[in-house]
């Protein structure tokens, strides 16, 4: 028998799964858009075979474990989400912003997930396989049903899910910010709540793409990942846990 539990939730990530296999680092928020804002996280029972003799009697037995499967429903339609977790291409033209779903729907969606529930209880999962679909009907929202089985990482020593029980809830701190072009360690400041890093000589700065650490269960925005402009100044805002707020400045430095 299946053992479930349906969790309310405050935020939800997705990554890419990490190179080495284990658990992404650029996490993508989906903002508001989590349908009953819930997620099921569903175990079930081990399968378990006797090999038997000829006068029935156990000479051994064998344990498999069951799976472990994710569900969860977005109503966020925006394209460049749904694409995200079930595959697609995105266009955008003057009329609209048109996502196109995979032409073999059959393709394997593989991600890490976090998601924070409203006991401030932080879960990670690094490698789901996803599979999703539209549910769209008269007396409901329209809205994503994205089912997952939770798969073993492939990185030695990563085990298939984790959490943390937050002490800091209201922690609103960059602990790392780190670009493939720097030159040295950021200098990261929780004073005056300041990130300061040297890029290499010659460095084009208009679309850098930085990795960043944040307070654990907090928010970033713009997210870790995304390509920004450090021609000025860029702030960052952390939302933590308990959506407190603090603006962080970035200033990117080009090396003499």
């Amino acid at each position: 028998m299946a053992q479930k539990t349906s969790i309310k939730i405050k935020k939800f990530w997705h990554a890419p799964v990490a190179s080495d296999g284990g658990l992404g680092t650029d996490w993508t928020e989906i903002q508001l858009g989590q349908r009953e804002a819930t997620v099921q996280f569903n175990g079930s029972d081990a399968d378990t075979n006797n090999y038997k003799n000829v006068l029935g009697s156990v000479l051994e037995s064998s344990s498999v474990k069951g799976d472990k499967t994710m569900n969860f429903q977005i109503a966020d339609l925006t394209p460049s989400v749904i694409a995200a977790l079930t595959g697609g291409t995105v266009t955008d033209d003057a009329n609209s912003t048109n996502y196109a779903a995979p032409e073999n729907e059959n393709n394997a969606i593989e991600k890490s997930i976090r998601f924070l529930t409203d006991s401030n209880v932080l879960y990670s999962v690094p490698r789901v396989s996803l599979d999703s679909y539209p549910i769209i009907n008269d007396d409901d929202l329209h809205y994503y049903q994205v089912n997952s089985v939770v798969l073993l990482p492939t990185k030695v020593g990563v085990t298939s899910y984790t959490y943390d029980i937050l002490k800091l809830p209201n922690e609103t701190d960059i602990l790392t910010f780190t670009l493939p072009e720097q030159t040295g360690a950021a200098t990261v400041n929780a004073t005056t709540h300041t990130v300061a890093i040297e890029v290499s000589n010659g460095t084009v700065v208009t679309a850098l793409v930085p990795t960043i650490i944040a307070s654990l269960g907090a928010s970033i925005s713009p997210t870790s990942g995304a390509a920004q402009d450090y021609t000025s100044p860029v702030v960052y805002t952390i939302t933590s846990a308990d959506a407190d707020t603090q603006d962080w400045t970035v200033t990117v430095t080009v090396a003499i």
